[in-house]
C-alpha cells in the first residue's frame, strides 16, 4: 500500500483536486491490484453512498463522499475483495440518513450488509471503552470478520491523514487511541504499511499537540509507549514529557529519549508481571 493519499492533495491536507472523478480514480486503483474486480458492483455502492451523503461535508469543507471513497481506495491498494470495497463505501450510510438496513440488504446482499453493520457496531462501542479495557484490538474483536477490522483500520487511517481539521482535544484522543488500539491491531493483521503510517501520523500529532512533547524525542517516546500495557501508557507518556520539558538542550533530550527507549521493553515486562509474583528460592 502506498503511504500517500489516494488523490491529489494540496499542502493543507488530504483534499481531492476539484473536478476529479472520484469513482474513476477508485476504479483505477482497484484495477491496479485486482483486474478481475466487478466495477459495476463497486459503482453501484459508490452511487448509493454519494446519494446518502449528498449535501454533507467534512470538517475540512470537502464533500463527505470523499471520505468513504478514500477508505475504499486504501483497501483497494491492499487488494481487498469487492464486498469489502463496497462495505467501505457504504460504511456510514446507516447513520440516520434515510437509507436503512433492509434497503442495504436488498440492494447488496447479506454479506455486504453484515460487513457494514459490523463496522457500525465497532464504531458504537468506541465511546464506551474504558482506558485499558476491551477494544478493537482485543482477542474478542479479532475473532470477527477480518474484513470488518480492515475497513475500520482504513477508516482510521484516512481520519488520521485529515486529523488537523478536528478540535485539539479530539486530535489528542484519536492519536492516543490509534497508538494504543489501532497500531497493535494492524500489526496482528500483518498490515505493516498501515501500522507504520498510523504510528507516524499519531506520534506526529501528539508531538505537535502535546503540551510538553514538541520535539522528535517526544514523538519517539509517544510512539514507543504503545509497547506498555494500556492502563499505564498515559502515566508514562506524561512522566516522560515532563522530563523532556525540564531539559534545556536538544542534545540532552535526545540522550534522555535514547536511554528511555532502550529501557521500555524491560519496563513493559515489569508492568505486565502479576502483582505479588516473586522470583528466586525461599
Amino acid at each position: 500500500m502506498s503511504t500517500q493519499p489516494p488523490f491529489d492533495a494540496d499542502a493543507s491536507g488530504d483534499r481531492p483536486t476539484a473536478g476529479r472523478d472520484l469513482l474513476a480514480d477508485l476504479l483505477a486503483a482497484v484495477a491496479g491490484t485486482r483486474p478481475g474486480a466487478d466495477p459495476g458492483l463497486i459503482g453501484r455502492a459508490y452511487h448509493v453512498a454519494a446519494a446518502a451523503h449528498a449535501g454533507q461535508v467534512r470538517k475540512s469543507g470537502d464533500p463527505y463522499i470523499t471520505h468513504p471513497v478514500a477508505v475504499a481506495a486504501i483497501l483497494a491498494k491492499l487488494g481487498a475483495d469487492d464486498q469489502t470495497l463496497c462495505a467501505a463505501l457504504l460504511h456510514d450510510v446507516l447513520d440516520g440518513r434515510g437509507y436503512g438496513l433492509a434497503e442495504l440488504r436488498q440492494e447488496f446482499g447479506a454479506e455486504i450488509a453484515g460487513l457494514v453493520t459490523g463496522v457500525a457496531a465497532m464504531d458504537s462501542g468506541e465511546g464506551d471503552r474504558e482506558p485499558g479495557g476491551p477494544a478493537a484490538g482485543s482477542d474478542a474483536a479479532l475473532s470477527a470478520d477480518s474484513r470488518v477490522l480492515m475497513i475500520k483500520l482504513a477508516d482510521r487511517l484516512h481520519n488520521m491523514r485529515t486529523v488537523q481539521w478536528l478540535p485539539h482535544g479530539t486530535q489528542v484522543s484519536k492519536s492516543r487511541d490509534t497508538l494504543e488500539v489501532m497500531v497493535p491491531l494492524a500489526a496482528r493483521l500483518g498490515l505493516d504499511t498501515v501500522k507504520t503510517e498510523l504510528q507516524d501520523l499519531a506520534g506526529g500529532t501528539l508531538s505537535r499537540r502535546g503540551p510538553n512533547s514538541a520535539s522528535r524525542a517526544g514523538r519517539l517516546l509517544a510512539v514507543a509507549a504503545a509497547l506498555l500495557p494500556p492502563a499505564a501508557r498515559s502515566r508514562w507518556r506524561d512522566e516522560w514529557a515532563g522530563e523532556l520539558s525540564a531539559l534545556p538542550t536538544s542534545r540532552e533530550r535526545a540522550i534522555f529519549a535514547a536511554r528511555t527507549l532502550a529501557g521500555i521493553p524491560r519496563l513493559a515486562v515489569t508492568l505486565r508481571r502479576p502483582r505479588g509474583r516473586t522470583t528466586g528460592g525461599n
